[in-house]
């Protein structure tokens, strides 16, 4: 099936939601919740195209939902993933174990879509590791598509140690000293203290608010990115992943002030680390280092394997001693 409008009826959404649910490798991208409200604030009109997949119940009504595929169409007609731009992984949720299955059928219908001038389709933001790369590379041309990938970006992810002096011993001396060094100035003599915010709905509202302000200090297109772009979007998708413990928003307060956030897509590998803001005036206390270091301390402590610091190389991340992973884009063309 192939929705050209958000679906409306509930009984599509909890089929989604379950299968999120239920899918080991699914994030927070992959969640309803956040799709919707991608699409909601930066989709165009009419250009949705959300292809879900059902396995046909007894009597052939019913039946369980097999995969959904968010697409959208660009100006020049070219059928791609929905929204790149600001959903770090974008590889198709698919039950785990029925893909091979499902693409022939997701295939079908990419052929049925591409009967116009444009033959081409995108599929962004595939992780490495994804089974989709392997079966389409196999699949694509019985199908009738032309296959090719490349890497676009890259996704840094630090592999944890079991203690957090395990990790401090990864970093270089110099780093290392300055780490501790910028944590205890924070915790002693700024008061330091995190709050990880509640389902409480009044809570989430004041520490969005707080959010907002200090994503919103980011320099040059990074913060008018913020307001034109990423507010609206978290002004729908935050509360309801804030409440469902599938978004973390941590607030970092140095003498009762909140001084930076951090925002994470909780997940079972390893806290996913999207986005971020701090306080200009308040750089003398490193807000920012220190509280990615408090969260990173804070994943080591649960146990998680990684912290996935998600697309973008900006240098901090390999100063913690982050590895690139790659994210690939598929494309398929229309033979």
């Amino acid at each position: 099936m192939c929705h050209e409008e958000w679906p409306k009826d509930e009984a599509t959404i909890s089929a989604w939601q379950a299968l999120a649910d239920r899918a080991p490798f699914a994030t927070g991208f992959h969640q309803p919740t956040w799709q919707r409200a991608v699409c909601q604030t930066l989709g165009k009109t009419h250009r949705l195209r959300l292809i879900t997949v059902w396995e046909k119940g007894e009597g052939g009504s019913g039946g369980r939902l097999r995969a959904v595929l968010p697409m959208s169409l660009r100006d020049n007609h070219l059928l791609e993933s929905l929204c790149p731009t600001v959903t770090d992984y974008l590889d198709p949720l698919i039950e785990p174990d029925c893909e091979v299955q499902v693409w022939p059928i997701v295939l079908k219908m990419f052929r049925a879509l591409r009967q116009g001038v444009n033959k081409n389709i995108s599929l962004h933001h595939v992780r490495d590791d994804a089974p989709c790369r392997g079966i389409l590379r196999e699949m694509a041309w019985s199908e009738g598509f032309d296959f090719a990938e490349n890497v676009t970006q890259f996704a840094p992810q630090l592999a944890l140690p079991p203690s957090w002096e395990e990790f401090l011993a990864t970093l270089d001396a110099h780093e290392r000293k300055e780490t501790r060094r910028k944590i205890n100035k924070v915790m002693t003599k700024g008061a330091g203290r995190l709050v990880r915010c509640s389902s409480d709905s009044a809570e989430i509202s004041r520490a969005l608010t707080h959010a907002f302000g200090l994503m919103e200090q980011a320099p040059g297109k990074k913060g008018v990115a913020v307001k034109k772009l990423l507010r609206p979007l978290l002004e729908k998708a935050a509360p309801p992943l804030i409440m469902s413990g599938k978004l973390w928003l941590t607030t970092l307060y140095v003498n009762e002030v909140p001084a930076a956030i951090t925002l994470q897509f909780a997940h079972a590998g390893g806290p996913m680390l999207w986005n971020c803001g701090f306080d200009n005036s308040k750089r003398e206390w490193s807000p920012g280092i220190v509280l990615t270091a408090e969260t990173i301390r804070l994943a080591i402590e649960a146990g998680a394997p990684k912290y996935d610091l998600l697309n973008g190389q900006e240098q901090y991340k390999y100063r913690l001693g982050a590895k690139d992973v790659p994210l690939w884009r598929i494309s398929l063309r229309k033979a």
